[in-house]
């Protein structure tokens, strides 16, 4: 049985017995209340039918047998001084004196006296009720033993009253209790279901109470938030599981990408130091390729500060007014010292633009290098219709890596020999995006790529 049910029945209980002997007690005295109250008025209007009946009060003996016969009204007829003179149920002698019974007493102040007391001759408590009426005393009295029969009556009643109204509640218990022990079980164990991560919950409408119907609709509602956030912490572990795999593999570009150069300047610098009989030529050459894998590694902290510094926001750009024409001949100058063997077309309006000169030389430097490294025929610098386009005939971009490739360190799988910390067309777009300018890229596998920008927003 529930706890509830149990505490319904014992408290129950408790009532019901509570009730009994507090009805018991204030139904006994009430209804003795009740009793004295019409048998005093009955003996009252008794006494003074016998005054009006009676003519001489001293031959009314027949007629107080009569009355007690009829009535079971016992009489006694007593004079001023106390003493019993005539009397219903006994013999009148050795009777004591009656003038300081307290109904007597009373008879003397008032019309009526009247008292209730224990009757030792009966056996039995007796209402006794006086009035004086010329040179005697005039006392009728009735047993009030019929009170207790009466009231024994009254008590059986109620508990049969009582007892049915008990099996009745119990009855409602039961079938409360029922319904109740249906609504908990379903619940328990929808909150089990919710600690094992089954999040698919069904109630049915609760007949029994309302508050069931509300506890399930917030249970409902806790179970679809749970699913959601589980959904949501799952959703995130698989992201955090992949930019984990992301990050190592850039932290493994960045330390291949610094590897090379660093190991080149060491081993250049060391041969220097240890062989001084090296000829003045290979001493230069070997300075050279220090100096210009130096240049690689400030180049590549230079990408990636400017990549951190563009993500949070810290950079403002110089606007100073140039020759479009002239930045890229200096980035194709460059760019030849490192490529020799290959060829660049350029074929640039000579168009002033407003920007930072900087930032455009790093999208150029950029743009142009990507074209020579990811292909092996000439690449084309051109500007057409106020459009700057890099044209190569590489090896292409995948379609699903073309939306992701200016994001900060992708690099596109097929490309991982090249060990790029994928940071370039992030600064490319980044660049173009604070220049009011968008990168546009079109691209087909195996036939070559072409990146480009509006110069529109540049124009001076």
């Amino acid at each position: 049985m529930l706890r509830l049910n149990q505490l319904y029945f014992r408290n129950y209980f408790l009532l019901f017995f509570g009730t009994i002997f507090v009805v018991s007690l204030v139904g006994y005295f009430l209804l003795e209340k009740i009793e004295i109250s019409n048998h005093k008025m009955m003996l009252q209007n008794m006494i003074n039918q016998f005054i009006v009946s009676t003519h001489d009060i001293k031959d009314s003996q027949k007629r107080l047998v009569a009355i007690r016969s009829k009535t079971s009204v016992r009489v006694t007829i007593v004079d001023l001084k106390g003493d019993v003179l005539d009397e219903s149920d006994r013999n009148i002698k050795g009777m004591e004196n009656h003038l300081h019974r307290p109904e007597i007493q009373q008879a003397l102040k008032q019309e009526f006296g009247e008292s209730v007391r224990y009757s030792e001759s009966i056996d039995t408590n007796m209402l006794y009720v006086a009035k004086k009426y010329q040179d005697y005393f005039i006392r009728m009295a009735f047993p009030l033993n019929n009170i207790k029969s009466k009231f024994l009556k009254f008590w059986f009643g109620a508990i049969g009253l009582f007892s049915l109204s008990m099996l009745f509640s119990i009855w409602i218990s039961v079938r409360i209790n029922r319904k109740i022990k249906k609504d908990l079980v379903a619940i328990m164990k929808s909150l089990e279901n919710m600690l094992n991560k089954k999040y698919e919950l069904e109630f049915d409408e609760s007949k029994c109470c309302s508050e069931f119907n509300t506890i399930a609709k917030q249970i409902t509602k806790v179970s679809k938030k749970l699913e959601k956030r589980e959904k949501q912490k799952t959703k995130y572990a698989k992201n955090l599981k992949a930019l984990s795999k992301k990050q190592s593999d850039i932290i493994s570009a960045i330390s291949h990408e610094f590897k090379n150069p660093i190991a080149a300047v060491i081993g250049y610098a060391q041969s220097v130091k240890d062989d001084h009989n090296l000829s003045l030529g290979i001493r230069d050459k070997f300075l050279d390729k220090v100096i210009n894998n130096a240049h690689k590694i400030s180049m590549m902290i230079n990408r990636l500060s400017m990549a951190i510094k563009f993500e949070n926001d810290t950079i403002t750009p110089e606007l100073t007014e140039f020759n479009l024409a002239v930045i890229v001949q200096d980035v194709k100058d460059m760019l030849i010292q490192k490529y020799k063997d290959r060829t660049i077309i350029v074929a640039v309006d000579e168009i002033k633009i407003q920007a930072d000169r900087v930032m455009i030389e790093n999208v150029l430097t950029n743009l142009i290098e990507n074209a020579l490294k990811y292909s092996e025929g000439d690449v084309v610098v051109r500007t057409e219709n106020n459009t700057l386009e890099v044209i190569d005939s590489g090896i292409g971009i995948e379609p699903q890596d073309v939306q992701n490739i200016t994001k900060r360190f992708y690099r596109v799988e097929s490309l991982k020999w090249d060990n790029s910390i994928g940071v370039g067309l992030y600064i490319v777009e980044y660049i173009l995006k604070i220049h009011r300018c968008k990168l546009k890229i079109e691209s087909t596998p195996a036939k070559g790529s072409k990146f480009s920008f509006d110069l529109q927003p540049l124009l001076s």
